[in-house]
C-alpha cells in the first residue's frame, strides 16, 4: 500500500515533458475540449491515428472529473496500473508467494513509471495480463462451463487490448497463451474456448464497432494504423512514415536488454543467484511455482522476446508485458525461505525510499528541462491580463499547447508580446525563463 500511495502523491509533482507524456496529455485534453470521444486528435484539425483511444479515454475522463492538469491526466494510468495489479493477483491466486510477487511487480522501474505517466503502457500491460490470467483460470477450471466463463472474460480483456494498441496487443496477449497451450498440451482447453460463440460475440461487439466508426469518421486511418504502425514500424529500420514522431532504430535483440533494465534489480539479482547456485535455484523455482504455472511464466517472458527480438524500431517500454513472467521467475529463484525473511521486506522498503527520492525530488527537476511549463508560467506572470500574445519561433511543443490550454492553436494577435526561441538563437539577448532547449523573450 505504501508503494501505491507513493505513486499517487507523486503524480502532480513533475511537469509534462516533451515528447511522449505531453503529447498524450494534449491528445486527452483535446478529446475532452472538442467533445470527440471517437477520434483522438493531435491538434484540433488533425486526427491522431497512432493508437486506439482506450488509454486516452481514461486520461480524459480523469481530467473531466478533477480538472485539466498533469496530475489528473496521470490518474488514468494509475487506475489502469491498479487494474493490472488486480489481474496479476488473479493470475497468482493460490500461490503462496503472491504478496511478494505483487509488490515486486509494482516496484519494477517500468511498472512504477508507467503507473504514473500519461502513456498507453499501463493500459496495455493490464489488458494483456488480464487475457493471460483468464487463460490460466481456464486451464485450472475443472469443467467445461468453468472454462467457458474464463474464456468469455478472456475475450473481454482481449477486446480491451485491441482498443488499447490494436492487433499488436492481441499478439502480445495471445502468443504466450499459444506457446503455453502447445508446450503443456492444453489443446483441449483451447478448443473449448474457440468453440464458444458467446466469447467470439463479446470480442467482436466490444472491439469492432470503434474501428469501423473511426475509419468512417477519419478515412485512411485503418491503412496507416494496420500497415504503418504494425508492419513497417517493425521491419524497416529508421522507418520514415511515422506521422507523429520518429522510429527508434535499435540493434537486433535489444528487447532482451530492455527487459533486464525494466525489471531491475530483481532480474539482475536472480541472474547472479543462478550463476552462484544453479542447481539450488532450479529446486527453489519448482518449489515456489508449480510446473504448469512455471511454464506459463516462461511463456509470458518468451512472447515479447520472440515478437520483438528481430524488430528494429522498438523502445524500452515494449518490455512491459514480459514483466509479470520475469517477476514470477525472479521471485521464485530466491525460494520460499528467502522470500519469507525480513530481508525481502527490507529490500522493498529501500526501493520505496529510493523511489520517493527519485519521483519526489530528482525527476520533477529533471523534467523541468524538457517541459515548457516554466516558460508558460513566466509568460502568464509577465502578462497576467492575457493581453500579450505568445508565439513560438517554430512549431509549439505539446507541453506548451497543454499548459496554455490550446491558446497557441489560434493565430497570434498583432502587436508586441513574447516569443519562445531556441536557446542557441538568442545571441546574448536576455530571457525571462529558459529550459534546456528554449527560452521566453520579450519582443
Amino acid at each position: 500500500m505504501a508503494a501505491v500511495a507513493l505513486r499517487l502523491v507523486t503524480l502532480p509533482l513533475a511537469p509534462l515533458a516533451d515528447q511522449t507524456e505531453a503529447r498524450y496529455a494534449e491528445i486527452a485534453r483535446l478529446m475532452l475540449t472538442l467533445g470527440d470521444w471517437v477520434t483522438p486528435h493531435i491538434s484540433p484539425d488533425q486526427p491522431f491515428w497512432g493508437k486506439p483511444p482506450l488509454a486516452t479515454w481514461a486520461h480524459a475522463a480523469a481530467m473531466s472529473l478533477f480538472g485539466i492538469s498533469a496530475g489528473a491526466a496521470r490518474l488514468g494510468s494509475l487506475a489502469w496500473a491498479l487494474a493490472g495489479l488486480g489481474a496479476f493477483a488473479w493470475l497468482l491466486r493460490g500461490t503462496a508467494q503472491r504478496p511478494v510477487m505483487l509488490v515486486a511487480w509494482w516496484l519494477t522501474p517500468l511498472a512504477f513509471i508507467s503507473a504514473g505517466a500519461v502513456m498507453t503502457d499501463a493500459t496495455l500491460a493490464a489488458c494483456v495480463l488480464a487475457v493471460q490470467a483468464a487463460w490460466w483460470q481456464a486451464v485450472q477450471a475443472v469443467d467445461a462451463p468453468g472454462r467457458r466463463r474464463a474464456g468469455r472474460l478472456m475475450a473481454v480483456a482481449l477486446a480491451l487490448a485491441l482498443l488499447c494498441k490494436g492487433p499488436a496487443a492481441g499478439v502480445l496477449a495471445l502468443l504466450p497463451v499459444a506457446l503455453h497451450a502447445a508446450w503443456r498440451r492444453h489443446g483441449g482447453v483451447l478448443a473449448t474456448l474457440l468453440r464458444d460463440p458467446l466469447a467470439w460475440g463479446l470480442l467482436l461487439v466490444l472491439a469492432l464497432p470503434w474501428y469501423v466508426w473511426a475509419e468512417w469518421r477519419s478515412p485512411g486511418f485503418l491503412q496507416y494504423f494496420l500497415l504503418g504502425e504494425h508492419v513497417m514500424r517493425f521491419i524497416q529500420p529508421g522507418w520514415q512514415g511515422d506521422r507523429y514522431g520518429f522510429a527508434h532504430a535499435q540493434p537486433l535483440g535489444a528487447i532482451v536488454v530492455f527487459v533486464l533494465v525494466a525489471s531491475a534489480p530483481l532480474s539482475l539479482a536472480a541472474l547472479l543467484r543462478w550463476v552462484w547456485r544453479r542447481g539450488g535455484v532450479v529446486a527453489d523455482v519448482r518449489t515456489v511455482l508449480p510446473g504448469d504455472l512455471l511454464a506459463l511464466a516462461v511463456c509470458i517472458v518468451a512472447g515479447p522476446l520472440l515478437l520483438f527480438g528481430a524488430a528494429r524500431n522498438i523502445i524500452w517500454t515494449y518490455a512491459g508485458t514480459a514483466l509479470p513472467g520475469v517477476v514470477m521467475l525472479g521471485c521464485a529463484a530466491f525460494g520460499t525461505a528467502t522470500l519469507a525473511r525480513p530481508r525481502a521486506l527490507g529490500v522493498a522498503a529501500v526501493l520505496v525510499v529510493l523511489y520517493a527520492a527519485a519521483f519526489g525530488w530528482v525527476v520533477p527537476r529533471l523534467a523541468e528541462g524538457y517541459s515548457d511549463r516554466g516558460l508558460v508560467a513566466a509568460w502568464q506572470a509577465a502578462c497576467p491580463d492575457g493581453g500579450c500574445p505568445l508565439a513560438y519561433a517554430g512549431r509549439p511543443t505539446y507541453s506548451a499547447q497543454f499548459y496554455t490550454q490550446g491558446a497557441l492553436y489560434a493565430r497570434p494577435q498583432p502587436g508586441p508580446g513574447f516569443t519562445v526561441r531556441q536557446r542557441r538563437e538568442l545571441h546574448g539577448a536576455s530571457a525571462l525563463a529558459c529550459n534546456r532547449a528554449r527560452c521566453l523573450v520579450h519582443d
